[in-house]
């Protein structure tokens, strides 16, 4: 693949080689040695005048006698006349480029290519083709998501593969290695993402972001659950970095699940300092300290107040697609999720093969966490997938149906979700 960068190099090579080869290409035609000899005769004859000048100077001055001034002048003739034959028996062969010429083209030809040979070893020539296919793959992504398609997973799918090739070469990279992370928890590989998070842990033990959002990749992998590791490491991001705001929104989360609902604001509060307030994530603080308010009964309304007028949902219509094959007491999974944004659902609902068709409603209520329900988004893509594991990672086999986005305030209901695309490694 040539990319803008090879053609330019290409460009200014081509350039430069120009400046050497075009003076050593110049052909020896007959005017231009005619040039040559009339200016070497010219200068021959011009210093024949001058010496016979002096000799006749030194025959007054009688420093010479007449016999020797007319031997060395017949020396000096003899030898104009000799050089003036030499002159005019030169011929060169027509067509034929100066000797240099051909060394220079050879010598040229195995500088580019020796070049070019060493860049491919050692050069950064893998790394200029993954920033394109990033840059690409962002590129589609982006139109894709504005013409309200679902973006193909085949990109992401494309770099992963690449960048797993790059770190059998350079195993100790922390680029690549929190690409792969990145890219694997985009395609709900939270295993390999947990894994590449860890590879760099050990690269660099003092990263409190890479601490936060392994801890993050933890949570949602194990079904938005804060276990004992994802707990260590969320204590370790904090004290490193107390504005940690992954972290802090973790920490968060895990205080309201154990009804710790002051230190849930305090931490909600803390991320909110240090963020953009009309971000997203922001937004969902906000409506997480709202929700905590409530619970310590802050917002002068009873708790046990029934909040479902107001609660945010979405129902569905999940189906099977004909051709899928399965046997019944598989898992299927239907979530929501933001349309453009975390992978983490923000409500999930579990039901057994044999129960679809069914009609589910996704709330408020299912969301694991407050920080993180469909009241802080407003647009959601829907998910359905068939798991033969029952595992919720999704693995080969597993069949699944997407939709999005779908507006949670303007929508058409019921909505209809299919599955019937199957999962691939």
């Amino acid at each position: 693949m040539m990319t803008p960068l090879w053609w330019v190099m290409a460009l200014m090579v081509v350039v430069a080689l120009a400046f050497f080869l075009w003076p050593m290409r110049r052909k020896a035609t007959g005017s231009h040695l005619e040039q040559v000899r009339r200016h070497y005769l010219e200068t021959n004859v011009a210093l024949f005048r001058k010496y016979l000048a002096e000799l006749e100077a030194d025959r007054s001055a009688g420093r010479i006698n007449q016999e020797t001034f007319e031997q060395l002048k017949l020396e000096q003739e003899r030898a104009l006349l000799q050089e003036e034959r030499e002159l005019a028996s030169s011929k060169p062969v027509r067509g034929r480029a100066l000797p240099g010429g051909r060394v220079l083209v050879i010598v040229a030809a195995a500088s580019m290519v020796g070049s070019l040979a060493f860049y491919e070893w050692r050069g950064a020539s893998e790394d200029v083709f993954l920033a394109d296919l990033q840059a690409n793959k962002a590129r589609l992504d982006r139109e894709e998501r504005m013409s309200d398609q679902r973006v193909d997973p085949s990109r992401t799918w494309e770099l992963v593969e690449h960048i797993q090739a790059r770190l059998k070469k350079e195993p100790d990279s922390t680029q690549y290695l929190f690409l792969l992370a990145h890219y694997s928890r985009e395609l709900g590989h939270y295993d390999q993402a947990v894994d590449a998070y860890e590879r760099i842990l050990a690269l660099e033990p003092g990263s409190a972001r890479i601490r936060a959002e392994l801890a993050e990749t933890l949570f949602i992998r194990d079904d938005n659950r804060i276990g004992e590791r994802a707990q260590t490491l969320i204590e370790e991001a904090l004290a490193a970095d107390p504005q940690e705001t992954t972290a802090l929104g973790l920490a968060g989360i895990d205080a309201f699940g154990q009804r710790n609902f002051q230190d849930a604001i305090d931490y909600w509060q803390r991320a909110l300092e240090v963020m953009n307030p009309q971000s997203g994530n922001a937004m969902a603080f906000q409506r997480g300290i709202e929700r905590a308010r409530q619970a310590l009964g802050e917002s002068g309304e009873s708790q046990t107040a029934d909040a479902s007028e107001d609660k945010v949902s979405v129902t569905v219509e999940v189906s099977l697609g004909e051709q899928v094959q399965y046997d019944g007491d598989e898992t299927v999974f239907v979530y929501a999720r933001a349309w453009d944004g975390s992978p983490m659902p923000l409500a999930i609902q579990r039901v057994a093969a044999n129960q679809l068709p069914i009609s589910i409603t996704l709330d408020e209520t299912m969301a694991m966490s407050p920080a993180a329900s469909l009241a802080t988004v407003e647009q959601v893509e829907l998910v359905a997938r068939l798991s033969h594991s029952g595992d919720a990672v999704p693995q080969a086999g597993d069949w699944e149906g997407r939709m999005g986005p779908v507006d949670l305030e303007n929508r058409s209901e019921p909505l209809t979700l299919v599955i019937d695309e199957p999962i691939a490694e």
